[in-house]
């Protein structure tokens, strides 16, 4: 982790320095320096003792959440799947191309939901909500409303694309009604169901998509096979409502598209069982 935080301090702060007296993308500046902050963070989650260690991970994310969300509105671009649908619709090449094959595509096959967990902008805020993790997963018709904010997304792109005259353009305002409309319906969610990632599991369409590319992911949590006590405190934890100890007495992998890697599990662990690992 520690060189983690060293990569990120010396890569992203220079970019941004270049970036920003080059005087071309203001907002890319920001997301840059967001991405080498979010290395310093690192650095204190890794020094910190376990009981302040999500403290200093949601600093991470909200660093890394700030630097998307800042690009987006400032050079207003529309890093979301429906721009990423949008793009593709027209054709055309763009920072949405980029962003959501690094994030949601291609990057997830090595680093699993890493995003979710450390760098979301829309989780930034849900953290912070006074409301629980939830009480498990729900089952029946909420297996498929992911698809419903796929659909909506696509949906979205197509009226923007296919419209006269192409009406979302490089707006700031269409930009940032495309955000509060995201931040409504999560923070809506998360209070009506008394659960911080509600949206993540019900009705991200960018999280619908990670169930998929994450599963074979190489980073993923891990466990020490006959040590668990079965005490259930990381199934407890576990935002995301994996049944983790269960999966660690069957031998199966823990994390089957749905793990953010957060750490909460690893963290309270009383046997240190679970750990986080480029190893099956």
């Amino acid at each position: 982790m520690l060189v983690v935080s060293a990569i990120f301090l010396l890569v992203f702060w220079p970019l941004a320095a270049v970036v920003l007296f080059r005087g071309s993308a203001f907002g890319f500046a920001v997301a840059l320096f967001g991405s080498g902050l979010q290395g310093a963070f690192l650095a204190g989650y890794a020094f910190t003792r376990p009981a302040r260690k999500q403290w200093w991970r949601w600093l991470v994310m909200a660093a890394g959440g700030l630097g998307i969300l800042m690009f987006s509105l400032v050079d207003a671009v529309n890093l979301d799947l429906d721009g990423f649908f949008e793009l593709l619709i027209l054709g055309t090449a763009g920072a949405a191309i980029g962003h959501t094959m690094v994030t949601t595509i291609v990057g997830p096959l090595i680093f699993g939901r890493i995003l979710c967990g450390w760098g979301c902008w829309r989780a930034m805020v849900l953290e912070r909500l006074p409301v629980g993790k939830g009480s498990g997963r729900r089952k029946g018709v909420w297996v498929w409303t992911p698809l419903v904010g796929v659909a909506v997304s696509f949906a979205a792109a197509a009226l923007f694309a296919l419209a006269p005259g192409h009406m979302r353009g490089n707006s700031v305002w269409s930009v940032a009604a495309g955000v509060a409309v995201y931040y409504a319906a999560a923070i809506a969610l998360a209070l009506a169901m008394h659960d911080q990632r509600a949206f993540c599991k019900y009705l991200c369409p960018s999280g619908f998509i990670l169930r998929w590319t994450s599963r074979p992911a190489l980073l993923h949590v891990t466990a020490r096979a006959g040590t668990c006590t079965g005490c259930e405190a990381c199934t407890e934890v576990c935002p995301m409502d994996i049944p983790v100890a269960a999966r660690v007495r069957m031998g199966t992998r823990i994390s089957k598209g749905d793990c953010i890697l957060c750490q909460r599990c690893v963290e309270i662990c009383p046997d240190g069982v679970l750990k986080t690992s480029f190893k099956k």
